[in-house]
């Protein structure tokens, strides 16, 4: 490049501006453009599993650790049947909750997909034991139904559902059940 520089057919720097100006048009010209962009369609993640014969699917942006049953879970003396104990977990103290128990009134049946599901609302960490725990899944937005089907208790935490292959996934809000004054106050 020094020597085209230097040599007499570039002494006018506006021949050398003008060189300069037909290589970039002809890059320009002969340039691919970038692949073409393709809009990513929205995705909701959540976490399904099973209070009773209920589906249910909780946001996974709410659930900060999905836990087996802890072995250490220490009874508190004077609080509601659904209030299991606290778990020491890498030391900390977390309520676990029975969430069937709370929801619907009685107990869960610990399996081997039994869960707990820690969420922290407002700096307190929360356990809910789940029954059966399906695994995480991504939702299209287009999959959301405002009929999700619930009723009863826990129809105040579900505020829309999923329908995934005919079949509706109720979205519980842990957020909503810890905002709850039922759920906050687990004393007789």
């Amino acid at each position: 490049m020094a020597e085209m520089l230097s040599d007499p057919m570039f002494d006018d720097p506006e021949e050398l501006v003008q060189l300069l100006q037909v290589i970039e048009h002809r890059s320009r010209e002969f340039a691919r453009g970038l692949p073409q962009q393709e809009q990513a369609e929205a995705q909701w993640e959540g976490v399904m599993f099973f209070v009773g014969e209920q589906r249910l699917v909780a946001p996974l942006d709410e659930i900060k650790e999905i836990l087996n049953y802890p072995s250490n879970i220490t009874p508190v003396p004077g609080t509601k049947s659904w209030m299991l104990g606290v778990a020491n977990v890498r030391g900390n103290l977390i309520p676990v909750i029975d969430l069937q128990s709370y929801l619907v009134g009685n107990k869960t049946d610990r399996g081997r997909r039994s869960r707990v599901l820690v969420f922290a609302h407002h700096d307190v960490f929360t356990g809910v034991l789940v029954g059966e725990m399906v695994g995480m899944r991504h939702f299209s937005e287009t999959m959301a139904i405002a009929n999700h089907g619930v009723v009863g208790r826990m129809e105040k935490y579900v505020r829309f559902g999923f329908d995934l292959d005919g079949e509706v996934w109720p979205v519980l809000s842990l957020f909503s059940l810890a905002q709850d004054p039922a759920f906050q106050v687990a004393a007789v």
